[in-house]
């Protein structure tokens, strides 16, 4: 039967949790349209034991690549040679796909001729409660399902400012025709996932499939704000990447893509000051640490025109973390923190209260 979804998980480490993975995906009633490629990533435990024993009861659908630990990227760059599927997805081995929902998918696809296609995912939290992300603007979803658009419509339009990495697929003859290949190494390369295809990609499709379980109630996670504090370089290794990519093929872009990428890559800029100015604890804080990756960012903000600015979530104090910076070389003092940190998680709480109504 022909494949119609390559599913890729990268596996470090996970034998407690691949089962629960691989279940997911082994249940589903297209499971012989399914082409399941596990890759270990150099793990220390029983990890790739696990792997082969479901290689074993699944032959015709799961293939297990074992390999020397090379981080992330290296396990796609490992899978999509072998990817057999018309389209391509990536699971990660701690998280799992809604069963039912998947063969909902693997339906779609196999009439789908897009070159992205955008799905719904779920949110699992540590509270119990679980939160459905949608491509949405205030609730307002303007594209039909299951219909072709041209990518250059859609991102001129401005309802979506990014994708990510857990409700997307790729028509997979695009990615090996680009030579897709990520970053290895070093985390946080699933933002490549999300970005280099909308280079090439011409068209794109809305799907209702939401497969993807994210679960965020693990610690350890690259996205645990204790892990993004220690691994802040790696982060500003990536988005360096984005703006070399971007340096490197901007001069193929019609000009509403070339917009909509600038306002992509001010926002990940602004990501790296919110994660130095915000996100890392106070007695963490590095003022050279901030000045280093800053002179690294600046060249390329000053020859896209990004002004990234970075404003308090709650829309009360319009105060400009990153201008503060610049002019006192350090962060907010601790009450003008703590203030806006209270009006902050008021504001979150708000706004929660009014997407479960």
């Amino acid at each position: 039967m022909e494949k119609i979804l390559s599913v890729i998980i990268p596996t470090y480490n996970m034998e407690a949790l691949l089962p629960r993975c691989l279940d997911s995906l082994c249940r589903c009633a297209s499971l012989s349209a399914l082409d399941i490629i596990v890759v270990n990533d150099g793990s220390r435990d029983a990890s790739l034991d696990v792997a082969n024993r479901y290689a074993v009861r699944y032959p015709d659908s799961l293939n297990v690549i074992d390999k020397p630990n090379g981080n992330y990227g290296s396990t796609i760059n490992a899978a999509l040679p072998a990817a057999k599927g018309k389209y391509v997805k990536i699971l990660d081995a701690d998280d799992e796909f809604d069963t039912a929902e998947l063969q909902k998918l693997v339906t779609e696809l196999s009439a789908a001729d897009e070159d992205i296609v955008v799905m719904p995912f779920t949110e699992l939290h540590a509270d119990g409660h679980r939160v459905v992300v949608r491509y949405d603007t205030l609730g307002r979803e303007p594209y039909a399902y299951c219909q072709r658009y041209g990518l250059d419509d859609v991102l001129a339009d401005g309802f979506i400012r990014f994708f990510l990495m857990h409700g997307l697929a790729y028509r997979t003859t695009m990615l090996k025709e680009m030579d897709y290949r990520q970053t290895e190494g070093v985390s946080y390369t699933d933002l490549e996932w999300a970005t280099y295809p909308v280079y090439y990609a011409m068209s794109i499709r809305f799907s209702t499939a939401c497969v993807y379980l994210y679960h965020l109630d693990r610690k350890g996670q690259t996205m645990d704000p204790s892990v993004l504090g220690r691994q802040a370089d790696q982060l500003l290794n990536v988005t360096l990447q984005l703006m070399r990519y971007h340096e490197a093929h901007r001069s193929m872009l019609s000009e509403g893509r070339l917009a909509w990428l600038a306002k992509y890559l001010e926002n990940r800029v602004r990501i790296i000051y919110k994660l130095h100015l915000l996100d890392i604890p106070q007695e963490s804080f590095s003022a050279p640490a901030l000045s280093a990756a800053e002179s690294q960012l600046l060249p390329y903000c000053a020859v896209f025109g990004l002004r990234p600015r970075l404003v308090p979530d709650n829309k009360i104090l319009r105060l400009d973390y990153i201008a503060y910076w610049r002019e006192h070389g350090a962060r907010w003092p601790m009450w003008l923190q703590s203030l806006n940190a209270f009006l902050d998680s008021l504001a979150h709480a708000v706004y929660a209260w009014w997407r479960r109504k």
